[in-house]
């Protein structure tokens, strides 16, 4: 089977003109492409898919048209246009027009619903482009796009280039003369008439990839223009919407001239458009000069809009539009390279926030994604950074944790290794040696090279090329009279593939990485510390350390390395009693690190929960949430797992140690606090009335929700998602379709997504029916939304065995309403708290029905669940042991 299309045939430009109605089912399109061939051929090979090609045209330069005959390939999603002659090298034109159906399934081109009022948008990425029209659907493969839309005049289109103009089409005929023609009876009178039409042109593209081509169709309302050096930026919504759009629009003015003085490049396209659509597969997708956005990312209300909305906001629009330079003017090559793209993205998003709002302290937000990659990648079914992408299904896998926050990480990696200065001139060399091209990892490589004078592939390409991540190994040791710091490195692994005898130690591994390692040390009886580096590249490396005066040492200063860390039991002890000199993020890494240990069988859970108990005062709401995203793992694969005293003793235990942070905060915040002692009091509240069942938490939040639900007394901002969360956990099954109404009658995406999640805290089986039925009903929420419901109600005990019962029977509707790539994510939900029994059953379901983009979310939901088998047997004893002993 075909998998890449031909290197001896480019097209150079491509005139596209569609017929689209949001009302109808199909479209109707026709392509013009100008072609460069470098030798003679007899066919020409190009994608699609689910489309009809109803003619094929060939104009060469000599003269002669050839009509073409079309062959298609559904498995490998190609036609092959074959002519009676060989058509000669140069360039020559082709022409197709085609039709094909509207989707509904979030892909292609697809059709969604807003109240009463249909509309159409596309999503292309990353190999949905041939589902639109026929195309050259490698990401490589870059050509000039001229596209014109044929519309009902009462719609608006908006593409990747300004409109030129707009062209009123004439008048369709009478419906009666149309009769009359046709032979048939005169229509009564009032029958419907065709709407009237509009043919809207756009300006001619720089060179993009197909994946990159946008279109939208619908009832959509801009906001004014903000000028952001030469660009004009306007938000677009659905009618009603744009007072939640100005947010948006200022981050977008913010980021861009940020952007354009890091890479020290304009804006590479003439505008920019940011469209919110409420039903949208990604968080947002980059189109060149026109970025699709869920509008629940978008959109917010200032007057309920918290701390971390803004934040997730800025971050999604600065990594969409950090695109413009890297992905789009610069373009991978091909899929194995989509690290690139994303994990550039990723990083350089946090980058630029961070200079526009320090207090927000961003790379905080950061450290909680990073645990996720590391979690993922310490699995042996996970995948390298840049992996080998034979096709468009596996093109589709990547789009993940690793993919995105593996290679941002190592990115920052080797920013702090190269310095900010060396390593922003390196890229911005990669960019304009590139510009409006296409490169490799090694041709990053080499620019980062030029700039840095040292061997930069040799030190990072590893990285991106091998599976997983070292663990790092730390102890202190006297050689000499001296103070020694032993390293070792290992690969890590939380299913290891062999144990040492009592179960809790690996085997070694022999995989090797080059790590730019760097730890930090405290001094004496201060606070004094400083930073100690050292380039491992052996197995087991010695670096002088600081003898008797060195009272700590911490081995991930800053949490910037992509590896986890063990420390002897007497570093740890130490640093236990200095907890308060690490840093938030070295705080939140150590939490991570110490759970990571306990899930391989490495160290004790008795370890870490000391650990938890010592951050008990922590003031810091991102450690907090830290803690409080492992107590969770604790709970649903360990103490429920023993039963419900141990649950409820975990949760005792939990509210002795951070139960004097509510009587220190109090239950409502003050006029003169930050952001952040809001956020703290939000994050006790969901560790108290959330994990522990607190019972004063817990009262207040119901009495709370159940006074907005009917009176509409505003929630607190900061507080809202755990008010409406913690309430719904305590409120008996009258609140259930108050939640539902609530989640329709919302005025915000906020709003309606707060409400809808709150339903998968109900345990009780009508509810949870009602809760089922609402994840399947399009009219209450938008399609993402409802899977997210799903993933929710997978990750609770208590509902996950149902849930999943009932998935199984609906999954044949889901696969009609998702694509690919989230039908995979819920999925991939399976392994979160179903019992580790359920391993074959879910084999068995997804080999009946399989993942068009989770062949390898297979292998990782088995090895979780072998990994909750192993924590079951082997640390539930010893957590109960430990709560019984407290």
């Amino acid at each position: 089977m075909r998998t890449r299309l031909p290197s001896t045939l480019r097209p150079t430009t491509i005139d596209l003109h569609f017929e689209l109605d949001p009302g109808e089912r199909t479209f109707r399109g026709e392509a013009r492409y100008a072609l460069q061939l470098d030798r003679r051929a007899r066919q020409i090979v190009l994608h699609a898919a689910d489309l009809r090609i109803s003619r094929a045209r060939l104009r060469s330069s000599s003269g002669h048209d050839l009509v073409g005959r079309i062959e298609t390939h559904p498995d490998s999603e190609i036609v092959v246009v074959h002519f009676d002659r060989f058509v000669p090298a140069g360039v020559t034109r082709l022409e197709l027009k085609f039709r094909g159906r509207v989707r509904n399934d979030l892909r292609g081109l697809y059709r969604s619903v807003d109240g009463d009022e249909p509309w159409l948008a596309t999503q292309l990425c990353p190999t949905d482009a041939r589902r639109f029209f026929p195309c050259f659907d490698e990401p490589g493969i870059k050509a000039r796009f001229r596209i014109r839309a044929t519309i009902p005049e009462d719609q608006v289109a908006l593409s990747n280039a300004p409109i030129e103009f707009e062209e009123r089409l004439p008048d369709p005929p009478a419906p009666a003369r149309q009769a009359r023609r046709a032979g048939a009876a005169t229509p009564a009178k009032g029958g419907a008439a065709r709407a009237r039409r509009k043919t809207v042109h756009f300006a001619t593209t720089p060179p993009i990839s197909a994946y990159l081509i946008a279109l939208a169709v619908g009832p959509f309302e801009a906001s004014p223009a903000l000028m952001s050096g030469s660009t004009e930026i306007r938000v677009h919504t659905l009618p009603g919407r744009q007072a939640l759009a100005t947010f948006a629009r200022e981050v977008a003015a913010e980021s861009l001239a940020r952007l354009e003085e890091w890479f020290d490049i304009e804006h590479p396209y003439p505008k920019l458009d940011l469209l919110a659509l409420p039903d949208f597969a990604f968080g947002a997708m980059e189109n060149a000069g026109a970025v699709f956005f869920r509008d629940s990312i978008l959109l917010l209300d200032p007057a309920e809009a918290t701390t971390p909305d803004r934040k997730r906001t800025s971050e999604v629009i600065a990594h969409e539009l950090s695109h413009m330079w890297f992905g789009n003017l610069v373009t991978m090559a091909w899929w194995n390279d989509l690290w690139l793209n994303e994990s550039f993205a990723t990083w350089m998003a946090y980058e630029i926030i961070d200079s526009w709002q320090p207090d927000w302290r961003i790379w905080l937000d950061f450290a909680h994604r990073r645990e996720s990659a590391l979690a993922a990648d310490s699995l042996a079914a996970s995948h390298p950074i840049a992996p080998r992408i034979r096709n468009a299904r596996e093109a589709h896998e990547n789009f993940d944790a690793i993919t995105y926050t593996k290679g941002a990480s190592v990115l920052r990696m080797l920013e702090a290794y190269l310095g900010h200065e060396v390593f922003r001139e390196g890229v911005r060399l990669y960019i304009r040696r590139h510009r409006e091209g296409i490169a490799t990892a090694s041709d990053l490589w080499a620019a980062l090279s030029e700039a840095s004078d040292l061997p930069i592939e040799s030190i990072i390409g590893p990285w991106t090329l091998q599976t997983g991540y070292p663990l790092v190994s730390l102890r202190l040791r006297e050689k000499n009279g001296l103070g020694t710091i032993e390293l070792r490195q290992e690969r890590f692994l939380s299913l290891p593939p062999r144990t040492r005898a009592g179960g809790r130690r690996a085997g070694r591994t022999r995989e090797r990485w080059t790590i730019p390692w760097v730890g930090r040390v405290g001094l004496g009886q201060g606070d004094e510390a400083r930073a100690v580096r050292h380039l491992l590249t052996k197995l087991r490396e010695e670096t002088p350390g600081r003898g008797a005066e060195l009272t700590w040492i911490y081995g991930n200063a800053g949490e910037t390395g992509f590896f986890r860390v063990e420390h002897e039991k007497s570093v740890f002890e130490d640093l236990l009693a200095n907890i308060r000199s690490l840093s938030p993020l070295e705080r939140i890494g150590f939490v991570g690190h110490q759970w990571a240990l306990v899930r391989a069988l490495r160290v004790p859970v008795a370890s870490l929960l000391d650990l938890i108990a010592a951050l008990g005062t922590d003031d810091d709401p991102d450690v907090l949430f830290a803690i409080e995203n492992v107590l969770e793992e604790i709970d649903r694969r360990l103490a429920t797992r023993r039963g419900r005293l141990v649950e409820e003793r975990l949760r005792a235990w939990v509210a002795v140690y951070f139960g004097g942070q509510i009587d220190e905060l109090g239950f409502d915040p003050r006029p003169e606090e930050d952001a952040r002692r809001r956020m703290r009091r939000a994050r006790i509240f969901s560790i108290l009335g959330g994990f522990a069942r607190a019972g004063p938490v817990r009262k207040v939040c119901l009495a709370r929700l159940s006074a907005h639900l009917e009176s509409g007394e505003p929630l607190p901002t900061e507080l809202a998602d755990e008010i409406v969360r913690i309430g719904a956990g305590a409120a008996d099954s009258a609140l259930h379709p108050a939640l539902l109404e609530a989640t329709r009658r919302a005025t915000t995406p906020q709003t309606r997504r707060r409400m809808l999640l709150a339903l998968a805290e109900f345990d009780g089986p009508g509810e949870l029916r009602s809760t089922l039925a609402a994840a399947l009903d399009a009219s209450l929420a938008p399609a993402p939304d409802r899977a997210a419901l799903l993933a929710c109600l997978l990750a609770r005990p208590a509902t996950a065995r149902a849930t999943w019962h009932r998935l199984q029977k609906v999954w044949p509707r889901l696969e009609k309403q998702l694509p690919p790539i989230l039908l995979a994510r819920l999925a991939s939900a399976t392994s979160a708290a179903l019992p580790p029994s359920s391993r074959s059953d879910i084999r068995s379901f997804f080999g009946v029905h399989p993942l068009a983009a989770g062949t390898r979310a297979l292998r990782q939901i088995s090895e979780e669940l072998s990994i909750a088998a192993r924590l079951e047997r082997d640390v539930g004893p010893e957590l109960e042991a430990y709560l019984a002993g407290t």
